[in-house]
């Protein structure tokens, strides 16, 4: 920061992030700044024209030019621009070093880099501005809903489906009036075998039903076995609660009394001192007198 960032401008900023070599943030035991976020921070201190980031982000030569402009257009830029030109990025697959906390190196992706700056809270060990929801600014008619790369692919061949020179069968989903959906075939059916697999199934939903009375009903004998031995482990349940309550009842009884005669105890022991007390008090005041009259004899 201080050799190398010191007296950049917007020109020579350009030049020092061709040399990057990694993204990160704070590193190692003592949180050492990147040279990624070193070139970031000068970035927001000079803050270069829109046309110059925009320049970065367009880059295809240099992936880490491009991820720098992209974090900076997020720290600065509305929401709208935001969505506007860091969407097409995610379509950017190349690999890229990341250096973690720990001051060791990973892979990443600059579609999972541009992927978090849309979605997530921080990157790079700095707090994201909050912007609104996409869906939101839909709803407003600021944006227009995102098309997905993968819809401008074609996913069915026509020649893959061509076998021999005869086209396969494919799945056909039939509705029929009052009933659910089914799965058939467009054509190639045998009403034969349609009946006997309906026989089949009908003979094996009458055992099922048989299977299922059967159960129920042993199900049912069980339940009210079950029912009378729990009445009768509460009525012993029962029992034993009244037994308790009437012993804690009299224990309760027994306390009330005992607190009630040491109570009793207390303030007969008190009158006694009080008495003794007033006694003496009288006796000393009576021998005071007769010392008094003596003297004035």
């Amino acid at each position: 920061w201080k050799e190398h960032c010191f007296a950049l401008n917007a020109e020579g900023i350009v030049d020092k992030a061709v040399d990057l070599k990694y993204v990160g943030g704070v590193t190692g035991g003592n949180r050492h700044p990147s040279e990624f976020l070193c070139l970031l921070l000068k970035m927001l201190q000079i803050q270069p024209e829109k046309s110059i980031v925009l320049e970065f982000i367009l880059n295809d030569d240099y992936k880490y030019v491009r991820v720098l402009g992209a974090t900076y257009l997020r720290l600065t830029g509305n929401a709208i621009e935001i969505f506007q030109y860091l969407e097409p990025l995610l379509n950017d697959l190349r690999k890229i070093r990341y250096k973690n906390v720990e001051a060791k190196f990973e892979i990443k992706h600059v579609d999972e880099i541009v992927d978090n700056l849309l979605i997530g809270e921080n990157a790079f060990d700095i707090m994201l501005p909050r912007i609104p929801l996409r869906w939101h600014l839909e709803l407003a008619g600021k944006l227009q809903p995102r098309k997905s790369a993968l819809e401008e692919m074609d996913l069915f061949d026509d020649e893959e489906d061509q076998k021999g020179g005869k086209k396969e069968e494919f799945l056909d989903l039939k509705t029929k009036e009052g009933d659910k959906a089914q799965i058939g075939w467009k054509e190639g059916k045998d009403e034969g075998t349609e009946k006997a697999r309906d026989k089949e199934d009908k003979d094996k939903d009458d055992e099922d039903g048989a299977e299922n009375e059967k159960t129920r009903k042993d199900k049912g004998s069980k339940d009210s076995d079950d029912d009378d031995d729990d009445e009768e482990e509460d009525d012993d349940e029962d029992d034993r609660d009244d037994r308790d309550r009437s012993r804690r009842r009299r224990r309760r009884r027994d306390d009330s009394r005992s607190r009630s005669r040491s109570r009793d105890r207390r303030r007969k022991d008190r009158r006694d001192r009080d008495r003794d007390r007033r006694d003496r008090r009288r006796r000393r005041n009576r021998s005071d007198s007769r010392d008094r009259r003596r003297r004035r004899r």
